[in-house]
């Protein structure tokens, strides 16, 4: 790779593809990338059936919240990452505020709260239409190895 490449920030049309079409868990949740800019991004991801975790209430699965959670965070941190920069997730705290009502999506914001030499730490807030309070609140830290 030459060097120029190595300075020039990531191609955010390139890292939508990738992180919707490419990773297999992110397929498999549906997941939708709204906005993406350096440091934050908006993401869909549509309701289905087998995302129900509490059958009697009707409620999604927090496993399921938890992965949106991170997928939204780890798009925070790879926006400021180069193409060839290693990003992984480090920790996540995670707060349930409320039930995710069956049958409607869940939307994802997250925004950069700090980006270090090696960690990055990005805040995510997920909702449903019928709340203006995020049902799911998180801080995620990402740690980045700079190739």
């Amino acid at each position: 790779m030459d060097e120029e490449n190595l300075k020039s920030p990531r191609n955010m049309d390139e890292l939508k593809k990738v992180i919707a079409e490419v990773m297999p868990v992110n397929k498999l949740l549906g997941v939708e990338i709204n906005e993406l800019k350096e440091g934050y991004t908006k993401v869909c991801v549509p309701f289905q059936e087998n995302f129900v975790g509490d059958f009697r209430r009707k409620l999604w699965h927090g496993g399921i919240l938890a992965s949106i959670a991170d997928t939204t965070g780890g798009l925070v941190a790879l926006s400021l990452a180069r193409k060839q920069d290693q990003v992984n997730t480090v920790d996540m705290r995670i707060d349930y505020l409320y039930g995710a009502k069956e049958g409607e999506a869940i939307y994802g914001e997250g925004t950069l709260v700090k980006s270090g030499k090696r960690i990055i730490l990005a805040d995510v807030k997920l909702f449903q239409k019928h709340q203006e309070e995020p049902v799911v609140v998180a801080r995620c830290a990402y740690s980045i190895l700079r190739k």
